[in-house]
């Protein structure tokens, strides 16, 4: 029961009145957006979603140049993570809740994705908007599952920057130059994030 309700709450609207201007471009992305990118849920009531196979959102190419808006929050380790730091590489900025559990399974495909193009010019960050306690939870989920790049927590100003959400987790992929090249409004699967990344890092 659980799972099931956790599983409503990744696929509600977030009703914050974020700024649209600021991505521009997303408007323009979420006019063809299909909202059924939300997940195809089994009947579990455990609370591991290993036996539910999530349906692969659709990876929407940017329609304009935008540059993505820099941020500035704190990791779970005492850091501050920014977006401008990790210019010059692809970055892949996800935006994840360690409640949402296709995003709890995903971040297997992440770590994979850091750990074999890391070296190459990638960084993967995943913006956790966990609330009440969010440090805790984040650093233990971080911990048990040997996450392997930034998490820093958002305090409401990725949600401004990059929303309104309509489902978590979303996904921006951004080139080299700071420039948004794909939006995934829901869960992705690693072959989907590789076919993006190894498009941006060939151009």
């Amino acid at each position: 029961m659980r799972l099931l309700i956790l599983s409503a709450f990744c696929a509600v609207f977030i009703m914050k009145s974020a700024m649209v201007v600021s991505l521009g471009m997303a408007s323009d992305l979420e006019e063809t957006a299909v909202t059924d990118h939300t997940m195809n849920a089994a009947t579990d009531t455990g609370t591991r979603s290993d036996t539910i196979s999530w349906r692969p959102a659709e990876v929407y190419p940017a329609t304009r140049e935008y540059k993505g808006p820099d941020f500035e929050l704190p990791g779970i380790e005492s850091e501050t993570v920014t977006l401008h730091e990790f210019r010059g590489n692809v970055v892949v900025l996800n935006i994840w809740a360690t409640w949402c559990p296709p995003c709890r399974d995903e971040v297997p495909a992440l770590i994979r994705l850091q750990d074999t193009f890391g070296d190459a010019g990638l960084q993967v960050i995943g913006v956790s908007v966990d609330e009440n306690g969010a440090e805790a939870a984040v650093r233990a989920f971080s911990q048990e599952f040997g996450v392997n790049y930034p998490v820093p927590l958002d305090d409401g100003t990725v949600q401004e920057l990059y929303g309104p959400l309509s489902v978590i987790p979303t996904t921006y992929i951004f080139d080299a130059d700071g420039y948004i090249r794909f939006y995934v409004p829901g869960y992705m699967e690693y072959d989907q994030m590789e076919e993006a990344v190894k498009e941006l890092m060939e151009r």
